[in-house]
């Protein structure tokens, strides 16, 4: 049983009543920023955060938080990655202001904190830590599930929305167990589109409990995130095949020949005969002769 589900017995599901809370929102003021939550933040809602290095994962979990500030609520940063000088220093170029900071790691104390926040960010998940002259020496598993239970019970208690910056390994894999990304209600990565430019990210929300998953564009500039209201629609990629086929198609006479694809395209000989095969199925293609010395044309059109 996922951690913080209370037992309970079979019940008719149009007689369970729905908390209020559920219908509630913790809103930016944003549209493009509420966008992306649902229109808002639930409450009591815990997330993950994850993304390479350097990708901006700081620079927006920052500017969503002084988005909060601003639009009434309260909203901490709990940094055990950089002095609350250097995030002050970095808030200074992105124009943040309101956004409260501190460098605190102990789990307890940061449950403590939550009682007077609507939003607290973890930053990192793996820098936290618990007292061991009041619990005593845990291992990796027993720390784990101590700070996962802890936080996010103390989020549902006290309707204070939760994000866990999480680290990725250099292949882009979660650093330790799935526990926390299985534990918590949405998870959402940026992710730097270099496909796009240099500046292009997405914000991709790959599970959630409460909403829609979604990715949603973003441009990274000098002064931080801007957001799109509009969700991400990738461009269809191509396949392998089809870049093979439309090279096929681009060939100048002589006639083409399977000896000729393989050649240009650097396949093997039955590769080519496959590919050449499926154009003439499609009609783009017709075939003269037999075997491995067949002539195919292309068909006009």
């Amino acid at each position: 049983m996922k951690l913080g589900i209370k037992k309970s017995k079979f019940a008719e599901v149009g007689n369970i009543k729905i908390p209020a809370i559920f219908y509630n929102r913790y809103k930016t003021g944003d549209s493009k920023i509420d966008g992306m939550f649902g229109n808002g933040i639930l409450p009591g809602c815990a997330f993950t955060v994850t993304a390479q290095a350097g990708t901006g994962k700081t620079t927006m979990m920052l500017q969503i938080c002084e988005a909060l500030e601003k639009n009434g609520l309260r909203a901490g940063y709990a940094s055990g990655e950089e002095d609350v000088t250097q995030l002050a220093f970095t808030c200074q170029r992105l124009n943040i202001k309101k956004v409260r900071v501190a460098n605190e790691t102990d789990v307890d104390e940061l449950a403590l904190a939550m009682e007077d926040l609507n939003i607290l960010v973890i930053d990192s998940f793996q820098a936290l830590s618990v007292n061991k002259d009041v619990h005593g020496n845990m291992n990796t598993r027993a720390k784990e599930e101590y700070i996962t239970s802890t936080l996010i019970g103390k989020a549902k208690q006290t309707e204070c929305a939760i994000f866990f910056i999480m680290h990725l390994t250099k292949d882009g894999k979660l650093k330790g167990s799935t526990l926390v990304p299985h534990s918590v209600d949405v998870n959402l990565q940026l992710l730097h589109d270099a496909e796009q430019s240099e500046q292009a990210r997405i914000i991709s929300f790959y599970k959630n409990r409460f909403g829609a998953t979604k990715d949603f564009p973003a441009d990274m500039t000098a002064n931080g995130l801007i957001f799109s209201d509009s969700s991400y629609v990738a461009p269809p990629k191509v396949s392998k095949q089809d870049k093979r086929k439309a090279e096929i198609l681009k060939m100048d006479p002589p006639n083409i020949t399977q000896k000729r694809v393989a050649s240009v395209l650097n396949v093997s000989s039955s590769v080519a005969y496959v590919v050449l095969k499926e154009l003439e199925t499609e009609g783009k293609l017709k075939k003269f002769g037999r075997g491995s010395t067949a002539v195919f044309k292309k068909v006009r059109g």
